[in-house]
């Protein structure tokens, strides 16, 4: 009999690629997972279709403006929720299927992650609980009803909510897949935080909740699906309980989890999974001081559309060697530091740096990104973007990107200071800050992909990393090849 998970970092040494004994896995194309999740015989709301977003620049996106008060809330709802998780191109294959690009980036292409959202007193809607379905642009009606409380007033209250389907991801990478779940719902999660923001929604990320009622309330299958995060976009907070006597439309809502015939996931994602669902505590901020002397960065210029943005992002690494002006780079860095009130206050659980390459324009080596003074601080020197590229599975295509940002943890001192949640909070925070350099790339033309697959003790070897402080994630960026 397995004997179950005691320590997340346990799970994390447990998934670990070591070069010599990593193997294929065989896919069992008969349980694909269907990349959408398609309730039916309920209710459905159809969004409009003739889609406008409001101009904002990218370095702005985050700052406070006047909140929205149109009266149209299905357009603004619909403009969010395509903004977030919806399909940005269609294209058709060689077998006569059609692939769809979506709005955030994901891992293989599987995109595990599903959105919710709660309303009450919204202009042209129901109150209830909706689940938005991107293939089809609309929102299906789970829950009917005053979800927040009967005693809430007639102020609006808008609450979304990102789920992850774990078969989605495990049926290529196996129990590694939890990683890549958390990654990809941070990805969600960053769209999220930036079409609320535009529309003028003061809205706030929040990983902290109730996973069972929350599970429940969504009516997941939680041995297939789970709730990672919410976002409070208008008239709610934290302490803004639902109303969780509202009875769903139908008992079968559950079984929608399931995203092909067979969807069990692997024991060990779920043994991390029920790890990572007890309650937080908040991590304290970790000792990242250093003698060494730190580099301002100046404040990011990226005047491109926000919206615009999100719709052209795309997976792109055919890297060439070509240097691309230093303040691009630049840019990209600083543009990660401007979180201002939306982050969330886990987000010290993550540590983020760089690998600076030759054509970069800056000193090669490792550098750490302090994200709260926007200053770096050359750790390593030399260029060490050819052995990187040999620990990410031998990918020489990485050797030839201008700069490789990394996400590393202590998952180690974190779960001992806050628990095995902390694992959560460490890898969400690293796909939401990596779906930003996606974005900050591709508002700059240059190419982008992210690195999830590697051999990870020597990438924490690479990096000099204390043992405990583990590599959860790299992206590429760097001038491409034009077709």
């Amino acid at each position: 009999m397995k004997k179950d998970t005691k320590s997340i970092l346990e799970y994390h040494l447990g998934t670990s690629h070591v070069r010599g004994t990593l193997t294929g896995r065989a896919l069992n194309w008969g349980d694909q997972p269907v990349p959408f999740k398609l309730y039916r015989d309920i209710p459905v709301f159809h969004l409009p279709q003739d889609l406008s977003w409001p101009e904002i620049p990218l370095d702005r996106a985050m700052d406070f403006r006047p909140p929205y008060s149109g009266p149209n809330m299905p357009a603004l709802l619909a403009g969010i929720c395509n903004l977030t998780a919806g399909i940005t191109q269609v294209k058709k294959q060689g077998e006569g299927s059609f692939f769809h690009f979506r709005a955030m980036a994901s891992a293989g292409a599987l995109y595990p992650t599903e959105l919710y959202v709660a309303l009450q007193n919204v202009n042209g809607f129901n109150d209830g609980l909706y689940h938005y379905c991107p293939l089809e642009h609309t929102m299906c009606s789970l829950r009917a009803g005053q979800v927040f409380s009967a005693l809430a007033g007639d102020e609006p209250i808008i609450r979304f909510y990102l789920t992850t389907i774990f078969h989605r991801s495990a049926w290529k990478y196996g129990p590694r897949a939890y990683r890549y779940c958390l990654l990809d719902a941070g990805h969600m999660a960053e769209n999220l935080l930036l079409s609320t923001r535009i529309y003028g929604l003061h809205s706030r990320l929040d990983y902290d909740f109730d996973d069972e009622a929350i599970n429940e309330f969504l009516c997941l299958d939680p041995k297939l699906e789970a709730c990672l995060a919410q976002v409070h976009a208008l008239g709610c907070s934290p302490e803004t309980e639902v109303y969780s006597t509202i009875p769903p439309k139908t008992q079968t809502l559950p079984a929608f989890s399931r995203s092909a015939a067979k969807s069990t996931a692997p024991e060990e994602l779920l043994d991390a999974h029920r790890l990572c669902s007890a309650i937080g505590r908040k991590p304290g901020l970790l000792n990242l001081s250093t003698s060494q002397d730190t580099t301002s960065l100046p404040a990011s210029i990226v005047p491109a559309s926000t919206s615009a943005t999100i719709q052209r992002r795309r997976s792109r690494r055919n890297f060439i060697p070509k240097s691309a002006p230093t303040r691009d780079f630049v840019d990209i860095l600083s543009l990660l530091c401007r979180d201002n009130n939306a982050k969330p206050p886990c987000t010290d659980a993550l540590q983020v740096g760089f690998l600076a390459g030759e054509t970069s324009g800056l000193t090669p080596g490792y550098h750490h990104l302090n994200r709260t003074t926007c200053a770096t601080t050359l750790i390593k020197t030399g260029n060490l973007m050819p052995q990187m590229a040999r620990i990410c599975l031998d990918q020489g295509w990485l050797d030839n990107a201008a700069m490789h940002i990394v996400f590393t943890a202590d998952i180690k001192t974190l779960e001992m200071q806050s628990g095995p949640r902390a694992y959560r909070y460490a890898h969400l925070e690293a796909g939401r800050i990596g779906q930003r350099v996606y974005l900050a790339a591709t508002a700059k033309n240059l190419g982008v992909c992210g690195i999830g697959a590697f051999f990870d003790r020597d990438g924490a070897t690479l990096l000099g990393l204390p043992e405990g402080q583990v590599l959860l994630y790299l992206i590429a960026v760097g001038p491409i090849k034009r077709a």
